[in-house]
Parts: C-alpha cells; sequence; structure tokens
C-alpha cells in the first residue's frame, strides 16, 4: 500500500463479479489492486444459491477467509465444510489449499472478508475445469487451458 487505508465497508462500492454458471457475486475492495504492494482485502457477498471463485488453489498467494454472517459450505482437499459468521480460514499454497465457497442459506447473503498475499504475478489451478489462471501486477488476468498429461 502506498497510504494509510481507512474505510467503512458500507461506504465501498460493490462491483459485480461473474465466473458463469452459479458464480455470481459482488465484490467490495478495501485494498484496491491499484495500491496493492503485498496484500489485497475485499468483501466478498455471495446471494442465496450463488458461489464465489472456482474451485481452485494458489501457486504463490495465500488466503484467509473471515466469514462476518451468513452460512456457506466450504469445499476444500478434505471435503465439504460447514460455515457461518466467526469463522476463520486459512488456506496455505499448493493443492492443499484448494478451495471454493458456496452460501447454502436460504434467505441470507453469505458475507465474508478475501485477505489474501498478492505476489507480483500468481498462477491458480482450478482442477474442475482443468483450467488455470495466471494474474499479477502487470498482467491482467488470463484463463488458460491446462496441457493434458503427455501433451
Amino acid at each position: 500500500m502506498k497510504e494509510l487505508i481507512f474505510k467503512n465497508i458500507n461506504d465501498i462500492k460493490a462491483s459485480p463479479v461473474n465466473f458463469g454458471g452459479d458464480m455470481d457475486f459482488m465484490a467490495k475492495p478495501i485494498i484496491p489492486w491499484d495500491e496493492v504492494s503485498s496484500c489485497s482485502a475485499a468483501v466478498i457477498e455471495v446471494p442465496v444459491g450463488k458461489s464465489s471463485y472456482p474451485y481452485h488453489w494458489h501457486n504463490i498467494a495465500e488466503e484467509v477467509f473471515y466469514i462476518i454472517s451468513g452460512e456457506g459450505k466450504l469445499r476444500t482437499h478434505e471435503g465439504e465444510k460447514n460455515v457461518k459468521a466467526g469463522d476463520m480460514i486459512c488456506f496455505p499454497v499448493g493443492e492443499k489449499g484448494v478451495h471454493a465457497i458456496s452460501n447454502s442459506s436460504e434467505t441470507q447473503t453469505l458475507v465474508y472478508i478475501d485477505f489474501a498475499s498478492n505476489p507480483k504475478t500468481d498462477i491458480a489451478i482450478e482442477p474442475d475445469t482443468n483450467q488455470v489462471m495466471v494474474y499479477g501486477e502487470l498482467i491482467p488476468p488470463m484463463t488458460l487451458d491446462m496441457p493434458k498429461k503427455g501433451e
């Protein structure tokens, strides 16, 4: 960060994010990408019946989720877990950090803070789609198909 950031999440404008299918949510950047040096933070709002990001893991960045309100299902390498307000989840780098979260409530938006270390470049693997996402300070986010074994 270049300067002290002091914000109230109620004053941050939410932007829609859609990865297709049921991955349709809102993000409020607390630390905007143009201010990131080594970490980012955003409030993620997931409507009833929706998910946030695809099932993925990072090769360089670590993430921490803090559930503010609502209930969700967290998919990990250990299986599915229920999450609720007050839960904090820390995702390590690599396959053991694979994760996806969805809203399991029938009435309430799932709201969580996504804190992430932000290296200059990262590669996220999406095992369900056999794709890789590459992004970084000087690289616009792009999703590519991973080569099949033997190619």
